[in-house]
């Protein structure tokens, strides 16, 4: 179809804007070849009258179908042209906020000034092995894309980074860089990728500078070659650097910074190792060099902090301290010779003071001669033939000379860091391929362009031209592939500039030539283009200027000013000086400039240049800035030559840095200029649509008609539509696997799509709204019908009816009154009597059963009464013999203590006595002497008689005293026997034997003793001797016996009280403990009162339950007479009342009653509680003392088998030789498909342990613990061996869980026992505790669970996405949108195999049932199915978040229909209870927000709120992605997503855009006992085990 015939009504066209570019119209007629103009309707409603000057080569661009807007690659649009590429450019940058976008081989980067979240390592994971175009546009799929045919095809690739300053270049080669960096990893303990990526900061400190574009522009050009070894991994880099901006160190235009380091340095300038720079004094903007631009700050930028990252990336890359700081020297005496002053003498001389601070300190950091400085800056050296002349140069060449230094030092700086890195990058290994990343320049034109900008816009021209010859190639290649014949396409060829630049008498070989020339000029050298170049069509002489030329280049016209260009070309630095710093005692400086003119031999790509490089005229011409960027130019072409190339084009979105902001105008001047309109130009001229068979047939089956349909082969079916629908055969081809369309034909099939829609729509409304108008009809009409027939029958009435007919028709309307009444009422009667009958029976029925309810209730109340009342007792006996036995244990201990201090007491009445005894022995005595002193000595007789008497009176009050004494002593032994009495009592109970002491013993002593002295006393008669001096001794020893009577009485009087306040309190224990104790007993007595009073209480209840019963009987008897009736129902409501009201209190008596009992067997049970955990204390004590016994035994005795009983105990008996065949035959050995088909589940894990059993039944720990590690590690050893085979890894996993089962179940341990039958119990383990060994099985659990995840997670992955995201289950509804995009020919896969949601629960199944056979625990099951349900989602959700042709209506519909086919998955099985639907509700929500509608605030609130699993990212990331499948879709406006973000600021959640596909869940291993007996096993032959014996 001819593109001219497209020109119809409603068709959308693109016109010239001078603001937007262009601008978009809609055609309001048809256009007819021949038509002057185009009548055309803008957007705000102004129609245009658009002039064609000569048919359709004039006609505007058509616009493409919405349908067809937004796509991921801009060759796939129908319409390939510059309104189109920057509309889909706009509508995903500004509405979709997408930055990347395809363009052929070209991936688009818009730089959107602002952070995203699509970089993160699970984004990283995701375009990991992922086809170039399965996912939406990426950086990441271009590194891939190239790591991927590195890996394939052996060859080495390169990504061309490029694009103005700003426009996110160096941040995206350092992505590329961190891609490989993540899916390479060495391995090693170097770690390469994290030291390719800490040199970043190093570059981008010394080679990037703040410019008017850009804040952190690249001032440098810069290819870094990342080396792989054999196994693809990373093991070192190498950096090669182009065209260092130098004049940036010694000039910055207004608002622009030098180079980062200088302000970096100047920021850490107070810090203790930064002294020494003598930095402190000045601030960056005091810096001749550094303030120079006005700015030295950079919004968001901390110096200081980015000084710390540089250094510390020194150290990273192994650069040691004393390299960092001579670094940090050079730059600061860069810095200080900025502000050396010179000073003008004259105007052809000038000088440089001695004195000056910054020179001394220049000259100190380099350790240089300050004299020898002064001089050479100020004067120059000819060399002539004779002589050697000094000459004076004025201030400017001074000032240029000054200058010069400066750049040559920096520059020299710059190359040794660079050479440090790639040094450091460099590690031993042969490299077997490498990715190049370049980081370059894009064209670049200003208002005044100079020597750099000429040099960078010839490498462009370099690239621009590789680029083309790429995509031509490429473009062959799909031809040649898809079998369609190639016909040559003609293409812009840059070759003419470039001649016009390198060529001999070119522009670069004539600057060279006037650098020859000492007096040259930049005048002379223009002439000199003028004279050479001027008929070139390429070069132009400007009209206006005579001190620039113009040269056409690829993207555009630039007019290059020629002053500075010989200037620059030669970099000329005084050789004196030079001298000076080679002299430097300062190594590095020195170093520098002593092999300046010995370039070292590069290690480069030994390959052929696509194209030979032009030589230089001379030899001296070498050393120019010209000559040597071209040799590095061709050396990097011939690099890119060699390798796969790869682009990527950056594109800075609007000067003022605004985050998502469009300026049509700069966008289109880019793409111009990095060649993407170039590559839609090509495209568009062959076959730019390039859709497959089933993308076809998919889309456009509307189209076709039945006969068509039924064609089984779908190849042919499409080629039978096409050239029906297009009979022009040239405006398609058919491939191999694609169908070739030219542009404009895709768009003239939606229009035939969207006619045959509209057609079809407008059908379906006809069929309705006839339907509905045939309804409405039909309704009138019969409601016309029925208001004719009234209508009519009253005029028929009206003229029928006579008064006899209304007497005749009033007497029969009575008649049938009356007989209708009659008839009713005679069956009502007969309903009547037939209810009552049966409700008798009824109500009958339903009394005797509530009666025999009743009495059953009865009888079980009367049991439960006495059973109760039993348990009651019971417990109350308990209760009281415990509490009995507690206050006697208190008691018997205070009698105890009574007891002896009675004992106590006893002692001193003994001592007292015998003081009295002694008191009456020497009163005898007195009597006596009294006698004799009577015969011998009248002479004092009267004297004695009154000392006698005072001796008789104190005899007196003794004897007083001894009486009173007596009853003291009757009283209290009637106290002690009265004690003596309740201790026999007590005794009774507690069997504590109790010391009886009595008195009488000590008074039957002192008795004695005293009618000894009585009887004895008449023998004394006869003693003679001196009567004075025995008076005088008895005087003496009367009054020292007085005084000591005195202090025996006040020492026993105050004895005696504290006995007798003691006594008084035992007594006032006592009477307390019996009132206790009668207290608790009327407690008791109470209870017992009131449960008798209850339960007679209770015994009334069943008596008033029967005259309840009697009542509604005779109630039931008495309801036929009606009065008599409603009479005794009243009375017998108020009984009922009464009798609830008594029952209402009967019931708060028991509850009470209850409460009590609660209480006391709350008590009750904490005791016995108490009492169990003693006696499981002692039980364990007891247990451990039995098992440290029989060891005990078992080292003592000598060792020997035990005796074999007769029935087998469930163990097998092994060698210990034998133990490596055993381990060999069980673990390693073992077949899941095979050997076990037919065993039990388990059985490994039962043989393994019965073996145990049998190394603890001989107490052998030797063999025991070789056993466990051969075990442990033979199950390791099979794990690591089949790591990959799913089957295997279920089969140990299952039976090691089965053995640490084992392990638990007979430790012995009470816990793991209380399932275990009888004869389990004894199947015990006797002598040792494997609780370590059961750690350990329990973390290789833990291990084979994770590799098990890992191996099924590595089979089930592959089917997510096609089976849930891809497959349609809903027939009839395409979810799909083919888009034609034109994936690279060595990314597709050929006899891909297709997975559907069948698949999918097919493998489930698989897993299933490999599991249920293995005898895995179900709980472990459901834990692993739920982690795969977990990878289904994240998986499918991530795959949803990364690609925009999913994220439509129709395609949530199909994503819900096959999760419900994974529910039904999981009910078939069981597994509901497993959560495995939990952790597909983010998948599920965003499968419904595709769905939902999106235009309303309700809407955004129902997102909101139903959204909740899903992230505010992930949420606005899906809104902006939504595309609509047809015309009849709407996009999601703007506004509504800013609504959405607004609503979910407050929402709390991870800042991550895609889910974590590597978490795991955490994993339980429930224990469950097995009931198998391990005494009936019996091992199967086919296990070869003959040397294992059962015991």
């Amino acid at each position: 179809m001819a593109l001219s015939e497209l020109y119809t009504q409603y068709n959308r066209v693109w016109i010239p804007d001078p603001e937007n570019v262009w601008q978009s119209a809609e055609i309001l007629k048809n256009f007819s070849p021949g038509d002057k103009i185009l009548e055309l309707q803008r957007e705000d409603g102004s129609e245009l009258h658009y002039p064609l000057d000569s048919g359709s080569a004039q006609l505007p661009p058509l616009r493409n179908p919405d349908i067809l807007v937004g796509e991921n690659d801009l060759t796939a649009l129908s319409y390939l042209h510059e309104p189109a590429v920057l509309h889909n450019l706009r509508v995903r940058f500004v509405e979709s906020k997408i930055i990347y976008t395809y363009c052929g081989i070209i991936l688009v980067a818009v730089n959107p000034y602002k952070q995203l979240p699509i970089y993160g390592d699970a984004v990283i994971h995701a375009y990991s092995g992922q086809n170039m175009g399965d996912l939406d546009p990426h950086i990441y799929a271009v590194a891939e894309e190239a790591y991927k045919q590195m890996a394939r095809n052996n060859k080495n690739q390169s990504i061309i980074v490029s694009g103005e300053s700003g426009a996110g270049k160096t941040v995206s080669a350092r992505y590329t860089m961190r891609y490989f960096a993540m899916v390479s990893k060495s391995g090693s303990k170097t770690r390469v990728e994290d030291k390719v990526l800490a040199s970043n900061p190093i570059t981008e400190a010394i080679g990037n500078a703040k410019t008017t574009r850009n804040d952190n522009s690249s001032r440098f050009g810069k290819y870094t070659e990342i080396s792989f070894d054999r196994r693809y991994q990373i093991i070192g880099a190498n950096m090669r650097t182009y065209l260092l901006e130098k004049s940036r160190v010694v000039f910055q235009a207004e608002n622009e910074r030098n180079y980062h380091i200088f302000y970096q340095m100047c920021a850490c300038a107070d810090l203790p190792e930064f002294k020494a720079l003598r930095l402190g004094e000045l601030s960056a903007d005091k810096f001749h060099y550094a303030g120079m631009g006005g700015g030295i700050e950079i919004e968001g930028v901390d110096d200081r902090a980015d000084m710390a990252e540089t250094r510390k990336t020194f150290i990273k890359l192994g650069l040691k301290e004393d390299f960092q700081f001579d670094v940090f020297k050079v730059l600061a005496a860069i810095l200080h010779l900025g502000n050396v002053t010179i000073k003008t003498l004259n105007p052809e001389k000038c000088s440089v003071s001695s004195s000056d601070p910054h020179l001394s300190v220049l000259c100190e950091l380099l350790s240089i001669n300050a004299e020898s400085v002064c001089r050479w800056l100020c004067h120059r050296q000819i060399v002539l033939v004779a002589e050697t002349v000094v000459k004076p140069v004025p201030k400017e060449r001074a000032v240029n000379a000054r200058d010069a230094l400066a750049k040559h030092i920096y520059a020299h700086l710059f190359n040794c860091v660079i050479q440090r890195i790639n040094t450091a990058l460099k590690v031993p290994g042969k490299q077997h391929s490498f990715i190049g990343v370049l980081d370059i320049y894009g064209f670049e034109t200003f208002d005044v362009n100079s020597f750099e900008q000429f040099c960078i816009n010839y490498a462009n021209e370099k690239l621009q031209q590789q680029f083309n010859l790429h995509v031509f190639k490429l473009e062959q290649e799909e031809y040649m592939k898809e079998d369609i014949p190639w016909t040559l396409i003609d293409f812009y060829d840059n070759q003419p500039v470039i001649d016009l630049i390198e060529a001999k008498m070119g522009v670069l070989d004539l600057l060279d030539e006037e650098c020859l020339f000492p007096q040259g000029t930049d005048h002379n050298w223009l002439q000199k283009l003028y004279n050479y170049l001027g008929e070139n069509p390429m070069f132009e002489k400007p009209r206006l200027s005579s001190e620039a030329f113009v040269i056409q280049h690829f993207a555009d016209k630039v007019e290059y000013q020629c002053k500075g260009f010989l200037e620059k070309n030669r970099d000329t630095l005084y050789e004196e000086l030079v001298d000076i710093l080679r002299a430097s005692k300062f190594h590095l400086l020195a170093e520098f400039f002593q092999e300046e003119e010995q370039i070292p031999a590069t290690k480069g790509i030994k390959v052929r240049p696509a194209r030979p490089g032009v030589k230089p005229a001379s030899k001296q011409l070498r050393t120019t800035v010209g000559d040597k960027f071209r040799s590095s130019l061709y050396l990097l072409m011939e690099t890119l030559n060699a390798t796969t190339p790869h682009y990527v084009r950056c594109i800075k979105p609007n000067e003022e840095k605004l985050p998502f902001e469009y300026d049509s105008k700069r966008v289109v001047q880019q793409l111009r200029a990095c060649g993407v309109l170039e590559t839609i130009r090509i495209s568009a001229q062959s076959y730019p649509s390039r859709w497959t068979y089933i993308e076809f047939y998919s889309r456009y089956s509307i189209l076709m008609a039945l006969s068509e349909l039924g064609i089984n082969d779908k190849k042919q079916t499409c080629r039978t539509v096409l050239q029906r629908l297009i009979p022009d055969l040239n405006q398609y081809k058919f491939g191999r696997t694609k169908i070739f369309f030219r542009a404009g034909q895709v768009a003239y099939l939606e229009k035939l799509r969207l006619d045959k829609l509209r057609g079809a729509c407008v059908t379906i409304q006809k069929h309705v709204r006839g339907w509905s108008q045939r309804r409405k009809f039909l309704l009138m009409r019969e409601a016309a019908i029925t208001i004719q027939q009234y209508v009519r029958g009253k005029r028929q009435i009206r003229q029928m009816i006579t008064a006899a007919a209304l007497k005749q028709a009033w007497a029969a309307v009575v008649i049938q009154r009356h007989c209708r009444g009659f008839l009713v009422r005679r069956i009502y009667q007969l309903v009547l009597v037939a209810t009552v009958t049966i409700q008798a029976f009824i109500r009958g029925w339903i009394a005797r059963k509530r009666y025999k309810k009743l009495v059953a209730e009865r009888k079980a109340l009367i049991l439960q009464k006495y059973a109760r009342a039993w348990l009651v007792r019971r417990r109350f006996s308990a209760m009281r013999r415990l509490v009995l036995n507690v206050q006697l244990s208190y008691r018997v201990q205070q009698l105890r203590k009574k007891v002896e201090e009675q004992v106590r007491t006893r002692k001193y009445f003994h001592i007292f006595r015998q003081n009295i005894a002694q008191l009456e022995f020497r009163s005898f005595f007195n009597s006596y002497l009294d006698r004799v002193a009577e015969n011998n000595l009248e002479i004092h007789k009267e004297d004695l008689d009154k000392e006698i008497e005072a001796l008789k009176e104190e005899n007196k009050r003794l004897r007083e005293d001894k009486i009173r004494l007596h009853t003291q002593i009757e009283e209290e032994s009637q106290v002690k026997s009265d004690l003596q009495e309740q201790v026999t009592q007590l005794t009774k109970h507690v069997k504590v034997r109790t010391f009886n002491f009595t008195l009488d013993y000590v008074l039957s002593i002192s008795h004695l003793l005293y009618l000894y002295i009585v009887h004895e006393s008449p023998e004394n008669n006869d003693t003679d001797g001196s009567l004075l001096s025995a008076f005088d001794g008895l005087q003496k020893a009367t009054r020292v016996m007085e005084a000591h009577l005195r202090e025996q009485k006040d020492h026993y009087n105050s004895q005696l009280e504290a006995k007798t306040f003691k006594m008084d309190h035992l007594q006032n224990e006592n009477e307390q403990l019996q009132k206790l104790f009668q207290e608790k007993s009327n407690i008791t007595d109470g209870i017992r009162i009131e449960v008798a009073r209850l339960t007679a209480e209770n015994m009334v209840i069943p008596e008033l339950k029967q005259q309840i019963s009697e009542l509604q009987r005779l109630k039931q008897e008495l309801e036929v007479q009606h009065q008599e009736q409603a009479i005794e129902k009243d009375e017998l409501l108020r009984k009922l009342e009464e009798l609830e009201e008594e029952h209402q209190q009967l019931k708060k008596q028991n509850q009470a009653e209850g409460e009590a009992k609660s209480k006391l067997r709350q008590e009750a049970s904490r005791l016995t509680a108490e009492n169990m955990d003693f006696e499981e204390q002692l039980d364990m004590k007891e247990r451990l003392i039995k098992k440290l016994q029989s060891q005990i035994k078992a080292l003592q005795a000598p060792e020997k088998a035990p005796a074999i009983p007769k029935d087998y105990l469930g163990m097998l008996e092994y060698k210990r030789e034998d133990e490596s065949r055993l381990i060999q035959n069980i673990i390693m050995d073992m077949k899941p498909r095979g050997v076990v088909v037919n065993m039990i589940p388990g059985l490994a894990a039962y043989l393994l342990f019965m073996c145990i059993r049998h190394a603890d039944y001989l107490n052998d720990e030797v063999k025991l613990k070789s056993l466990m590690h051969g075990i442990i590690a033979g199950v390791k050893k099979v794990i690591m061996n089949h790591q990959e085979d799913f089957e295997v890894l279920s089969f140990w996993l299952s039976n090691t869980h089965h053995l640490l089962n084992c392990l638990k179940q007979y430790s012995g341990e009470e816990e793991f026992m209380k399932h275990n039958s009888p004869r389990q119990n004894k199947n015990c383990l006797q002598n040792f505790d494997l609780s370590e060994h059961r750690q350990i099985f329990s973390d290789l659990a833990i291990k084979i669970y994770n590799q098990f995840i890992t191996c099924l997670e590595k089979n089930f992955t592959p089917m997510i996405v096609p089976g849930i995201l891809e497959h349609e289950s809903l027939q009839g509804i395409s979810s799909m949108k083919p888009t034609g995009f034109r994936k690279r020919s060595n990314s597709v896969y050929e006899d891909m195999e297709v997975y559907t949601i069948s698949s999918i629960t097919e493998q489930l199944t698989g897993f299933h049932s490999t599991m249920s056979q293995h005898g895995m625990d179900p709980e472990l099951i459901r834990q692993v199915i739920r982690q795969q349900f977990y990878l289904v989602g994240a998986v499918t959700l991530n795959s949803i978040l990364l690609r925009k042709d999913t994220c439509s209506c129709r395609k949530g519909m199909q994503i819900r229909c096959n999760i419900s086919y994974l529910e039904e998955w999981l009910k078939e099985q069981g597994l509901q209870g497993s959560s495995a639907m939990d952790t597909l509700k983010p998948l599920t929500q965003a499968a419904w927000l595709l769905q939902v509608n999106k235009t309303t605030d309700e809407d955004a609130m129902e997102i909101k709120d139903k959204c909740t699993e899903l992230s505010p990212v992930q949420i606005v990331k899906i809104l902006n992605s939504y595309t609509p499948i047809d015309d009849f879709e709407k996009r999601v406006a703007p506004s509504f997503v800013r609504k959405v973000q607004a609503l979910l600021q407050d929402r709390e959640g991870s800042s991550q855009l895609m889910a974590d596909t590597e978490y795991r869940f955490q994993v339980t291993f429930p224990f469950n006992p097995s009931n198998q007996a391990l005494e009936l096993l019996q091992v199967p032959a086919s296990l070869r085990l003959p040397f294992v014996t059962r015991i």
